[in-house]
């Protein structure tokens, strides 16, 4: 029989619910994005109808360049607000031990909030820019993004049971986090929209398929993971963690699209190197357990 809920934390609920408010509002842009996509597609069409020559082609090419010039921005805005969902995911559980009301609900009440923001959300990202932008077949998007949202789900749910048993490490996750993953895509469309990097458009149309099936995977593994933050900014410093956080700074603040890209896309492979260096010193599984 399931024991009924006494009481809540006010604090860390109200946190973990601006991680589903962010999610939402990253999943209204991506919908107002798509609309402004369609509409620079109408105008395109109307404009090739009249020919380049005709009185009206150029107010139509104006209308199509703000057309697109709000789907970029819109796309944009739904990367950040999937950024700003993790920092709320991150704070929730800091938040939860520091007024000391850790408990079930909140572990549930997150990944269900998880779900959204990084589940749904980078979902519909990629979706936008593979099928609209880059006119991938309807049924391949819903695939791959099948794909990603059931890694999502399940890395969550074995989560939640991993965490309901009282095996949390700190130090560690088995599987990528669902917030990086969901990073991973983002970095991807954050990357394109920002056309200041035009020159990697032909990569990114190359690697966004795979990203979406790939990082779907790295979910549902249970390959070794750091937890960054625990690792790297709360112990002991040493050179080569102090090395890290100056290049990610600095990289990030040099060229945020491409610096976050190229961060999460080190942070993805991290597991499956580490996994190897383990294999090759003798141990052919994670922490005693299989791959998957």
């Amino acid at each position: 029989m399931a024991t009924p809920l006494k009481s809540l934390s006010a604090l860390p609920t109200l946190v973990t619910l601006g991680n589903t408010f962010c999610g939402l509002l990253g999943v209204t842009y991506v919908i107002a994005a798509s609309r402004s996509h369609g509409i620079a597609e109408a105008l395109s069409g109307q404009y090739a109808l009249l020919g380049p020559d005709s009185e009206d082609a150029l107010a139509i090419g104006e209308r199509i360049a703000d057309a697109r010039a709000e789907w970029y921005g819109f796309l944009v805005k739904a990367v950040w607000a999937q950024l700003a969902a993790a920092f709320f995911d991150f704070m929730d559980g800091k938040v939860a031990r520091l007024t000391k009301s850790e408990s079930d609900f909140g572990v549930q009440m997150d990944s269900l909030s998880d779900v959204i923001s990084f589940g749904l959300l980078p979902v519909l990202m990629f979706n936008a820019l593979f099928q609209l932008e880059f006119g991938a077949s309807g049924k391949l998007a819903l695939i791959l993004s099948a794909f990603y949202l059931f890694g999502a789900v399940l890395r969550l749910a074995r989560f939640n049971v991993e965490a309901s048993e009282g095996d949390d490490d700190h130090r560690a996750f088995r599987g990528l986090p669902s917030p990086a993953a969901a990073a991973g895509l983002a970095s991807l469309v954050y990357l394109y929209c920002e056309r200041d990097f035009q020159e990697v458009d032909d990569v990114i149309r190359a690697v966004c398929p795979w990203m979406a099936a790939i990082l779907g995977f790295l979910m549902w593994t249970k390959l070794p993971y750091i937890h960054f933050v625990n690792v790297v900014l709360t112990e002991r410093r040493n050179f080569a963690h102090l090395f890290l956080v100056v290049v990610a700074i600095f990289a990030i603040a040099y060229k945020p699209p491409l610096g976050i890209a190229v961060i999460m896309a080190g942070y993805a492979l991290s597991g499956p190197l580490m996994y190897l260096h383990n294999l090759v010193r003798g141990r052919s599984t994670v922490d005693g357990e299989s791959l998957i």
